[in-house]
């Protein structure tokens, strides 16, 4: 029998509020930009591992020993390069694939790089002026880090879509369910998903105490997030194998800023993997 794992990962950063998400986008062209999501061309994650966990205390701010609690089905050190296009699924190859043992697990666990990577364009029924360059119905990312202003906008023909690196250095998670710059709990998904948390660590393992991308001690590296199953999965002797999928849903978020440009920010993706 297939079942699924649901591992969701929420993605906010310094410059991102962390509030209530934003409604989709209308179909383009998009109608009314203030403040909505929609898929983008490009998603890319670094992926270095997954695996199964159980005895794990995730609603604590204080991260979890993932290595005497978890089985990692995937290791990479090296990271996998997931490109989810189109929301459409890259497969993972390389690094250490692993049966986990037989059990009924209660937690599923992912490591990724801070640094993630997004690519988009999209149409608009009004012009729109971008939040870096530009006046017209289609705007895009021009390449600039995602600190910087994101947007140039013009005519169809002068779309120059580039990729936009972010680097998540702040969970900035400022509502309830709690959390901090470092750690933040995700509760009571509106999609009726597992409850999430994320940590951000150094390249150590240890929790980040800096808002700065890099492999220094403190500073931020990877992202742990821990899932807590809504349904516990169970792994037997028909077990055979498994594999992990990539979808992105609400991955890119629109904004109007106060001046009136757009601007893109980076949302969340989402991790399926499968045993059969």
């Amino acid at each position: 029998m297939k079942f699924l794992l649901y591992i969701l990962i929420f993605i906010n950063f310094a410059l991102v509020s962390n509030k209530i998400f934003a409604a989709e986008c209308s179909a383009e062209p998009i109608s009314d930009p203030t403040d909505c999501y929609r898929v983008p061309d490009l998603y890319q994650i670094t992926l270095h591992e997954l695996g199964f966990c159980n005895n794990l205390s995730p609603t604590n701010s204080t991260l979890p020993d993932i290595s005497s609690s978890c089985h990692t089905t995937y290791n990479n050190s090296s990271g996998f390069q997931v490109a989810v296009e189109n929301n459409s699924s890259s497969a993972i190859s390389g690094g250490n694939p692993s049966r986990p043992p037989n059990n009924t697990y209660n937690y599923g666990y992912i490591k990724v790089d801070a640094k993630v990577i997004l690519k988009s364009s999209h149409t608009f029924l009004a012009d729109q002026t971008g939040s870096n360059s530009g006046t017209g119905k289609t705007c895009w990312t021009n390449g600039n880090n995602a600190t910087q202003n994101t947007v140039d906008c013009g005519s169809a023909e002068s779309a120059n879509p580039q990729n936009m690196e972010v680097d998540i250095v702040g969970l900035n998670c400022q509502t309830t369910p709690r959390g901090a710059q470092f750690y933040c709990q995700y509760e009571n998904d509106a999609e009726g998903l597992d409850n999430t948390y994320a940590w951000l660590v150094d390249a150590d393992g240890n929790i980040s105490t800096s808002s700065n991308y890099s492999e220094n001690s403190g500073d931020v590296k990877y992202l742990i997030g821990v899932a807590t199953y809504n349904s516990p999965l169970t792994v037997n002797d028909s077990t055979q194998g498994g594999e992990a999928q990539f979808r992105v849903t609400r991955g890119l978020r629109i904004i109007t800023n106060g001046d009136g440009k757009i601007n893109y920010n980076i949302q969340e993706f989402k991790v399926l993997t499968s045993v059969y």
